[in-house]
């Protein structure tokens, strides 16, 4: 943790990782320390809902062009620091045979940091993994949102899939939540289905 505090507040300063010593852990925890801590998410909360709405889009490339679309509506700074993290997410993804992290784990451990969420919202949790395979379709399709790039062929992710009617199922049982502050650790638990024999 102490090497996460100096590395987030030398964040805006050049910095050598080499001669700090530190962990790759290490590095991405003061990311999303940094993310965190920020006044607003990267990621605006206005968009969040057109986010949602586009990944509904049946048809995957009618679907991408939305989410293009969308980006351009961020503010120039935050689309710049969001193409530059989301191509440098790209690229660790590149090497998931040997880091093991592929877009669907990056896209899970750092979609709360990028986009702040309000966990304590029942409204909210019936979006988490859509927001989430926005993310991951960002991090896969990283050359056509910001280069100019051809749409690649990836498995379909469930992003463009509509919620189920009832949004509890969305989310396990119990989901520990390990969120940099301000964001705390907690766990959601939906509500238990009423027993029509009574034995709860």
């Amino acid at each position: 943790m102490e090497r996460q505090r100096l590395l987030r507040d030398s964040i805006n300063h050049s910095i050598s990782l080499e001669s700090m010593d530190v962990t790759v852990n290490a590095v991405a925890g003061a990311l999303k320390a940094f993310f965190a801590d920020l006044p607003d998410p990267l990621i605006p909360y206005n968009l969040h809902p057109e986010l949602v709405d586009a990944s509904k889009i049946l048809d995957k490339t009618e679907r991408l062009y939305e989410l293009k679309e969308i980006v351009k509506k961020f503010h120039p700074v935050n689309y710049d620091v969001f193409k530059y993290v989301i191509t440098h997410l790209n690229r660790v993804s590149q090497q998931s045979r040997t880091n093991f992290m592929t877009a669907d784990n990056l896209s899970i451990c750092f979609w709360p940091t990028l986009m702040r969420p309000d966990f304590e919202n029942r409204e909210f949790l019936s979006t988490t993994k859509i927001l989430q395979s926005v993310i991951e379709t960002f991090i896969q399709q990283c050359q056509f949102f910001f280069y100019n790039g051809d749409i690649l062929e990836t498995s379909d992710s469930v992003a463009h899939q509509p919620p189920p009617s009832n949004p509890v199922q969305m989310v396990d049982p119990i989901v520990p939540l390990q969120l940099p502050p301000p964001l705390q650790p907690q766990l959601i638990q939906p509500q238990l289905q009423a027993d029509p024999l009574g034995i709860i």
